[in-house]
């Protein structure tokens, strides 16, 4: 079993100019707090050759719901999610231990952000492919944390912008990018269908 690793930070492969934005104000792009302000930098890791039951181990020892896969230079290079291994162990038919990540998690894209990005190019990513945690990279494009729309919500409210003097998402908009990011990946193709 592989030792988990702890980080802090994600790398943005991309960037979403022209993101949708939520109804409710204040927009999205003016939200202009770090990324590196709110997310969780005692991450666990692993390697892609990891089988899942190891991974899913170090979910339940780390009380988390996704661990990132790194090369051996620390570069994120993949995740797995708790779905992950519910699905791969239906499709496979085969024992968790008998399972790796790379099995899993290869042909899909990473997406992932810098530490020093603002938290609504963080929250743009999750909207545009319909994730709800990214891995956080630093300067060097290694990990360094995990940030969770959880961790978003988490920080958002009165207290916060008392304390930072910045804007936060409000509660409403926090459920309504819920509801998008979260929706059932068959009612999104239905929809897009029509």
């Amino acid at each position: 079993m592989d030792t988990p690793r702890k980080y802090a930070g994600s790398i943005s492969q991309g960037r979403i100019t022209d993101g949708i934005h939520l109804d409710a104000s204040p927009r999205t792009e003016d939200i202009r707090m770090k990324v590196n302000q709110v997310m969780v930098t005692e991450v666990a890791s692993c390697s892609p050759q990891t089988s899942l039951q190891d991974i899913a181990m170090m979910m339940w020892n780390n009380d988390c719901g996704a661990i990132p896969l790194v090369d051996d230079r620390e570069h994120p290079v993949g995740i797995i999610t708790d779905r992950d291994i519910a699905m791969g162990a239906a499709l496979q038919s085969k024992p968790l231990r008998e399972i790796r990540a790379e099995d899993i998690s290869s042909g899909r894209e990473l997406y992932c952000c810098a530490a020093e990005e603002d938290i609504g190019e963080a929250l743009q990513i999750m909207e545009a492919h319909k994730v709800r945690r990214l891995p956080v990279v630093n300067e060097d494009k290694q990990l360094c944390g995990m940030v969770s729309l959880g961790d978003i919500v988490s920080f958002t409210g009165a207290k916060n912008t008392a304390k930072t003097g910045k804007k936060q998402i409000s509660p409403k908009e926090a459920i309504e990018f819920l509801k998008h990011v979260s929706g059932h990946h068959l009612s999104r193709k239905t929809a897009a269908a029509v």
